[in-house]
């Protein structure tokens, strides 16, 4: 068998019992011992027909489609470890575990619940012991003898379990009590279903809790996020550091603090003492024991909280375990912020409670986007999903997920068997909501017009002057209300999970306050945009991209009130200054309809406005007329003497006319006068920008690469400590290094420049360099090497709506992938090219043309092919795209070849290799001047 089974599976575990002693015992001989156990096992199991899955150590996992197989095998198994000779006496007992599911395989692995089972049942026996699951009990035959353990609680696991004991003929029948949880005092609730995720916190905080000082760890977070669970889990593993036991005690029903150490007293079974207090009943039982105390839902008796730092103080063996929102504050506490659940976690929560509710329900292609979305929108609470996930018995995800606005109202119905509180989750956030005093009731109100969050600035300025913000902030975020994260510049930023905010901005609401917040929000982020627009103009342009994405929400929500009360102004304030950053980070779509709604709602037409909607649009694809309105914004920008605006229109309208239309000379001039302004007004973004076109230039346009590098080099000189310059630099001079043969410092540049673009947050830019990486390889006769770059760069394109670039670089994949053979989809991204290329676009104009003809070519209409060749021969003739022109006239003259037209298409190669040779590509002049050659030599005769 070369894979393992599949369908209903039976696992097998076993594992050497004593390991350790039998290594102390035997030494130097443990070693053959081993393998004598592990050549006993093999050979049993392969006459079974098992599946090594694993074998590590002592232990073995194997795996059988029989249940049948299986358990002989096991028999078999502790029959041939019994009869054989050990030598000095060094008998090896193995204990061995099975059970019956249907494992998922991953990568040729068994993962799921089934297999934590096998494990489990397997770690609960004893030497010489077989173990059978109530599984797989039902799947055996009559040769088989089992003996009823009854059920027991498994460590890790949901419920009960019901165990058999195998019959061994010849070996013992009677062994000590299994290894489970029901021989250990404790009275940790079962778990009522699986547990989903959490593997990385149950690892953290298992190391807080097994610190050797670490007396108390409480684990704290947002009610619903999942403390309770987590908490139980831990106990669950803990059970062999605590011999005298782990005990749940919850404290829901407490409202009274001095009731706090009673209810551990009672949870432990210790009646009242004549003549004691029950601290001092509780003290004397648990002072020379070794017990853990889980003690839930702490925040509400937090005046109990030196009364157990007593006892603990008076017991050396016991330990705590806390969940409560807010930390108990003691010292020697250690504190765990329990994290909502993570993006696959919360999905795969969601499915198993989802089926669990109605056994029919799948995630499929359909409907996997929407369950992932409802899990996002929920924020990853756990109680929201085990809330929401019910619901499919009457609604399908999409359903759900268009109900989830008023996600309060809808999440309701828990399981009866909750406390109330869990039972909604309303109910869940108005527990901590009661707990705070009125002035943290107000402003926690009030932080609910924040989207995205709040910096302290931010929140001084809009909450109520009479309250104390910072220690407010601070309480809050210990009650678990709020969170803290560090922007980008290392400032804190206050938020809150979006179901917890939509109740405060509730609140707001229930008060009247609502309406005059999200006016005074809207006004202070239009001020805090125009600021950061400001900045960005000599500051760290950067820097105030990533302030402006971390107020991203903040930002939408001011637009959001300009639009639905009419306020043009404010609108278009926003708008203003914030286009840069749209086209910046690629927020193409959003820009564009937000400018274009703000212009025609206003009676102004700024300068900034104008080139905002000419960027924007240019972006988007839109190119119909854009010369003229760039050059009615330059106009606008002259008669209010703004430099900086003329900077951002010389800087367009030399793209316009170099990177659309091919007109290089043209568009030098302009980027040059844009240089003026922007190095006269010390607009840092819009310098680098003007001498980032002059060094694409060097690339599409007629100056030679030798001349092309100097350019490179001078500005390399000046570019000082400006990240993006020396970027741009970078980048285009290793296509210049390419076309003078040397790859492997081309590649090394482009690496440095793209990385350096990123890590300055210009993503469009950093995404197009996928251009300059297909030349690298073109030229280095591999373009089918960049296909991986260059379908990334797409995608980043498609999302941000973004058509100009993507156009370009379809073309380049359609030429990649026809490198490949992969015919159909160079077919594909061809016309993608060609749907997205804007009318005057010359390059993409080019690139979908030069790719068809090559297909039609291939599949033998020579005729169309050659026709489109010549198509794009024309239009190369008309623009200064020296390189591109080149490529055309060799794609011409290699259909023309194939038609048997060898004169002509030697004309056209001659063309192309005069081309190369003045720019100074010796790859392709090489290439073109082997195509020479072979159409120059005469025919083979016959």
């Amino acid at each position: 068998m070369s894979e393992p089974p599949s369908g209903t599976v039976t696992l097998l575990f076993t594992d050497v019992e004593g390991s350790t002693r039998l290594l102390q015992r035997a030494g130097d001989a443990y070693a053959g011992l081993l393998a004598d156990h592990r050549r006993l096992l093999r050979e049993v199991f392969a006459r079974h027909r098992g599946f090594e899955m694993d074998s590590e150590g002592d232990a073995f996992f194997v795996a059988f489609e029989s249940a049948n197989d299986a358990v002989a095998a096991a028999a078999d198994a502790q029959a041939a470890l019994a009869q054989h000779d050990w030598p000095d006496g060094n008998e090896v007992r193995v204990r061995i575990g099975l059970h019956t599911g249907e494992p998922r395989a991953v990568d040729g692995r068994y993962v799921g619940l089934v297999v934590h089972a096998a494990a489990r049942i397997m770690a609960a026996g004893h030497g010489g012991q077989v173990l059978v699951s109530q599984s797989t009990r039902p799947l055996l035959d009559d040769r088989f003898q089992l003996r009823d353990l009854g059920a027991h609680r498994l460590k890790d696991l949901p419920g009960t379990q019901q165990l058999y004991q195998l019959h061994v003929e010849g070996q013992p029948a009677d062994f000590p009590p299994l290894k489970t949880l029901d021989h250990r005092p404790t009275n940790l609730p079962i778990e009522p279903n699986a547990f989903i995720g959490r593997t990385r916190e149950l690892k953290e905080a298992w190391a807080l809790l097994t610190r050797a000082d670490a007396r108390l760890l409480t684990l704290t977070g947002t009610g619903g996020g999942g403390k309770t669970r987590l908490a139980l889990r831990l106990a669950a593993g803990a059970e062999e550091r605590f011999p005298n036991g782990i005990f749940f005690v919850s404290l829901a029903p407490v409202r009274d603090w001095e009731l706090v150490i009673p209810s551990i007293a009672q949870t432990l079974g210790l009646r009242e003492q004549p003549g004691e207090t029950p601290l001092e009943t509780l003290t004397e039982y648990v002072r020379d024991r070794r017990i853990l105390l889980l003690l839930d839902n702490f925040e509400q008796v937090l005046p109990a909280a030196p009364a157990v730092a007593g006892l603990l103080a008076s017991a050396p063996g016991l330990r705590m375990l806390a969940t409560s929102r807010t930390p108990l504050r003691l010292a020697g506490e250690r504190t765990y912020s329990v994290p909502p659940l993570g993006e696959s976690e919360s999905v795969n929560l969601f499915v198993e409670r989802a089926h669990a509710a109605d056994a029919d329900f799948a995630v499929t292609d359909a409907n996997a986007q929407d369950v992932a979305e409802i899990c996002a929108r929920l924020d990853g609470l756990p109680l929201a999903i085990e809330l929401a996930a019910p619901r499919v018995r009457a609604l399908s995800p999409a359903a759900l997920l268009r109900r989830l606005d008023d996600r309060l109202k809808l999440l309701t119905g828990g399981a009866h068997d909750l406390d109330e509180r869990q039972r909604t989750l309303r109910a869940t956030i108005e527990w901590s909501y009661e707990l705070l005093p009125d002035s943290e009731r107000a402003l926690f109100a009030q932080l609910g017009v924040f989207l995205g969050g709040c910096r302290q600035e931010a929140a001084e300025a809009l909450c109520s002057a009479d309250l104390d913000i910072l220690d407010g902030l601070q309480s809050l975020v210990e009650n678990s209300l709020l969170r803290r994260r560090a922007d980008s510049d290392g400032e804190p930023r206050f938020w809150m999970l979006e179901t917890i905010r939509e109740y405060a901005f509730e609140l707001l609401e229930r008060e009247g306050d609502a309406e005059e917040a999200r006016r005074r929000h809207a006004a202070y982020f239009a001020e805090t945009a125009e600021a950061l627009d400001v900045e960005s103009r000599t500051g760290e342009h950067s820097a105030v991209l990533d302030r402006l994405d971390e107020e991203r929400g903040n930002l939408r929500g001011a637009l959001d009130w300009a639009r639905e009360h009419g306020d043009a102004d404010l609108r278009l304030r926003l708008a203003k200054s914030l286009w840069g950053f749209w086209a910046a980070r690629g927020y193409v779509t959003e820009g564009r309809a937000v400018l274009v709604e703000a212009l025609v709602a206003s009676s102004e037409r700024p300068a900034r406005a104008l080139l905002g909607s000419c960027m924007l649009r240019l972006l988007g694809g839109d190119t119909e007329g854009l010369a003229q309105d760039v050059e009615e914004a330059l106009q606008a920008a002259e008669e209010v003497g703004d430099d900086f605006s003329l900077a951002q229109a010389w800087n367009l309208l030399g793209r316009i006319r170099g990177s659309l239309r091919g007109e290089f000379a043209q568009a030098e001039n302009a980027w040059l006068q844009a240089l003026t302004y922007a190095e006269r007004g010390g607009f840092a973004a819009e310098r680098a920008e003007s001498i980032g076109w002059l060094l694409i230039s060097t690339i599409f346009g007629p100056l030679p690469a030798e001349e092309g590098i100097a350019r490179c080099k001078e500005f390399l000189d000046v570019a000082g400590d400006d990240p993006t310059i020396r970027a741009w630099c970078c980048v285009e001079r290793s296509v210049l290094e390419a076309m003078r043969g040397d790859f492997a410092l081309a590649r090394e540049l482009l690496a440095d420049g793209a990385r350096t673009l990123s890590e300055v947050g210009l993503r469009v830019w950093a995404a197009n360099t996928a251009q300059e990486a297909f030349m690298i390889e073109s030229l280095a006769g591999s373009p089918e090497a960049a296909t991986g770059v260059l379908l990334s760069s797409y995608e980043t394109f498609e999302e941000m709506g973004e058509r100009g670039f993507r156009s370009t670089i379809a073309g380049f994949l359609a030429d990649a992938l026809y490198a490949q053979g992969e015919y159909a989809e160079s077919a594909r991204f061809s016309r993608t090219c060609e749907e997205a290329a804007a009318p005057d676009d010359a390059l993409s104009q080019m690139l979908w043309r030069r790719s068809r003809a090559k297909l039609l070519a291939h599949e033998g209409d020579l005729e169309r092919g050659e026709a489109l060749a010549r198509e794009a021969v024309q239009l190369g003739e008309k623009t200064d795209f020296e390189n591109d022109h080149a490529d055309a006239l060799l794609d011409l003259a290699e259909i023309l070849a194939v038609r048997g037209r060898r004169a002509e298409a030697l004309t056209e190669t001659e063309g192309a290799a005069r081309r190369y040779e003045r720019k100074g590509n010796l790859p392709s002049l090489e290439r073109a001047q082997q195509l020479a050659q072979e159409l120059s030599a005469p025919l083979p005769s016959g």
